[in-house]
This record gives structure tokens, C-alpha cells and sequence, in this order.
């Protein structure tokens, strides 16, 4: 429930952007929110607007400086990565070099002032790699039919498929409209396929232990 809400407030609010402000509007606003808000409530309400979506975004930095070095923490106890990174802070039990190093790669790509550069390139990567993940749903649904599962996607399989067939969609869209980055993205995933394998036969990877 939490997540379809979640769902109906964002395409709510899309909505609501679209009623207010033209698709020209859109597209050379930077901060879309608080251009609607303006628009309606004034010079005022565009201020709150953006202090209430700042604000916001603090939770999510919060859930990603939380799971992000954890992908680390993760690879490198396979033997995937940098042995460093698989430390565990001893007083507070937290993958504590993983998360110093991610803030700081942060910090950096900061101060490079390329974020929406980045941004750019790793779109493509991003989708991509949420479609992979949806499909492994139906792949271990298919390979392994009977393992357990405490938590069992609802709407099984039309709303798997239904994602994938959005996904393949949004990716075409992106190599049609944004071939170079979505191309350099493309690349940058592939580019991770000869890396994992010398790190698998560097460190012999072995299978995770769950702390």
C-alpha cells in the first residue's frame, strides 16, 4: 500500500504540473515544483515549495548514504572488490570505511560540477539495471519455483511484465532522443562485465555471509 500511494502521488502531482504550466514551460524550467507553486500561489508559495522539497530530499540522501556503500560492503565480502571496504566499525557495527569512501567520491563529483553530466550518463544504466532486476524475479519464479519467499510480488506476472515492457519502452525512447549518453551507459555496464570477472578469479569470490 505504501508504494501504490506513493505511486499516486507522484503521477497526482505530475498531473497537476501539467494542468499549470505548458510541456514548453516544463522543459526550460529547472525547478519545476516550485515553478507550479508559483504560478498558483505566488512569489511566496514557490519559496515554500522548494524548502519543503529540500527538505525532502534530505530523506532521500539519508536511505541512499545508507544502502549505497553497502552494494560495496557486499562485493568486496565476496571478494568482489577491495578488501577495505568489507570493515565493519567495531562500536557501531556499520560498514564504516564504505560509507566514508562514498562520501567523499559524493563530495568529489560535487565539486567537479559535472552531477548533471552524470546524471545524464547513468540514466541509462540505472533503467537498465532495474529491468534486469525485475526480470530475475521471473527467472528464479521459473528456475527455482520452489524457494521461499516471505514477501511475494503482488499482480505476479503481469506486473513484472508490465515494468519490463515500460522499461524496454523508456530505454528505446532514450537511445532515439539521448543516443551518446544513453550509449555511454550502455558502455559503462559492459565495461563492468571483464572487471567482475577478474575480480572473481583474482579473489576466488565466495558466497556472502550474512552478518
Amino acid at each position: 500500500m505504501g508504494s501504490a500511494a506513493c505511486t499516486a502521488v507522484y503521477v497526482l502531482a505530475n498531473i497537476a504540473y501539467m494542468r499549470v504550466l505548458s510541456i514548453a514551460e516544463i522543459a526550460a524550467s529547472e525547478h519545476v515544483g516550485a515553478s507550479v507553486a508559483e504560478r498558483v500561489m505566488g512569489h511566496t508559495g514557490g519559496v515554500l515549495v522548494s524548502i519543503i522539497i529540500l527538505i525532502s530530499i534530505i530523506g532521500t540522501l539519508n536511505g541512499c548514504f545508507l544502502t549505497s556503500p553497502r552494494i560495496y560492503f557486499a562485493q568486496a565480502r565476496d571478494g568482489l572488490f577491495f578488501h577495505k571496504f568489507a570493515e565493519v566499525h567495531p562500536r557501531h557495527q556499520t560498514p564504516g570505511f564504505a560509507i566514508i569512501a562514498q562520501g567523499v567520491w559524493a563530495a568529489v563529483l560535487l565539486i567537479s560540477g559535472s552531477y548533471e553530466s552524470l546524471l545524464d550518463y547513468a540514466m541509462f544504466a540505472i533503467w537498465l539495471s532495474y529491468g534486469f532486476m525485475v526480470a530475475g524475479v521471473i527467472v528464479l519464479r521459473i528456475k527455482r519455483p520452489g524457494l521461499d519467499r516471505p514477501y511475494r510480488m503482488w499482480g505476479y506476472p503481469v506486473t513484472p511484465i508490465l515494468f519490463l515492457l515500460i522499461t524496454a519502452w523508456f530505454l528505446g525512447n532514450m537511445i532515439v532522443t539521448r543516443p551518446v549518453p544513453s550509449l555511454a551507459g550502455l558502455g559503462l555496464i559492459l565495461t563492468g562485465v571483464p572487471i567482475y570477472f577478474f575480480w572473481a578469479r583474482q579473489f576466488h569470490a565466495a558466497p556472502s555471509q550474512r552478518s
